[in-house]
């Protein structure tokens, strides 16, 4: 995504309560798909004055965004910009306005400017999709590139590819709690332990809110790391990352069973 114009609107009020996000085809209004060459844009509507970041996930990997901006007086945000060949695959994206998530949680795919009743072909391995087809520009292959490669977020940043020969041990351990918190995985041991678990998450996810069941995944992970005292470094004793975690998904949360369960794992951790 190049060339993106970050605006902040002023001119309607915003009527929500809730952050609100609407992705919307520029180049062709009606319709609800996208592909290269089409031009987007991303509003927001929340209260006023709140920060926004942005969680995007391409091709297996995912960039926890810094804040990109604010909302402005009348609690609107909005961006703009292009789909260009390098974006051509499966994508989502994750809001937070405030420290709150928006919703809905985007998911959509780029896909080619194939001509109707053009020839082309398609071939797909595993995730990998490339397809040749006639286009207004001739005939264009396009393929989903590797995760080694990298990716532009919707605020303009280039996101490096994955280099698994020389990941730092956090840079290990992040993916693994990334992998933990996002999914429904049946083993929470991050391989962290104590305030370890806790300092780490906080640096991988940044601003970005989580939804209630990553939340939870994120109380597990907790528990899990605090649960016997023996493999947690003396370094790591001291809870007060993991204490400052817990009150910032406390501030996120909405349901009151989320914030109660939030309650109870602050409990244990100093009860350790």
């Amino acid at each position: 995504m190049r060339g993106l114009l970050i605006l902040a609107v002023a001119v309607i009020p915003a009527v929500a309560q809730n952050p609100v996000v609407h992705l919307t085809n520029a180049t062709h209004p009606a319709s609800r798909e996208f592909q290269v060459g089409d031009r987007f844009e991303i509003l927001i509507t929340g209260a006023a004055n709140q920060s926004i970041s942005v969680r995007t996930t391409m091709r297996g990997r995912t960039d926890w965004g810094p804040i990109i901006g604010w909302t402005n007086t009348s609690g609107r945000w909005s961006t703009s910009g292009q789909f260009e060949k390098g974006d051509f695959g499966d994508w989502s994206e994750v809001w937070t306005v405030g420290g709150k998530v928006a919703n809905p949680a985007l998911h959509f795919s780029v896909g080619a400017p194939c001509l109707k009743g053009g020839q082309g072909f398609a071939a797909s391995t595993g995730v990998n999709l490339v397809i040749s087809c006639e286009t207004a520009d001739g005939r264009q292959t396009f393929g989903t590139a590797s995760d080694s490669e990298p990716f532009r977020t919707p605020d303009g940043r280039v996101v490096r590819g994955r280099v698994r020969s020389n990941m730092t041990a956090d840079q290990y351990h992040a993916e693994i709690l990334q992998y933990l918190i996002t999914s429904r995985a049946s083993d929470v041991r991050s391989g962290r332990h104590g305030d370890e678990a806790g300092d780490l998450i906080m640096k991988m996810i940044g601003p970005n809110a989580l939804n209630e069941d990553e939340t939870r995944n994120v109380l597990s992970i907790i528990r899990a790391a605090f649960e016997r005292p023996e493999p947690i470094p003396q370094t790591a004793r001291d809870p007060s990352r993991t204490l400052l975690l817990l009150r910032n998904l406390a501030d996120s949360a909405d349901r009151e069973s989320v914030k109660q369960q939030i309650v109870e794992t602050v409990a244990y951790v100093l009860a350790r």
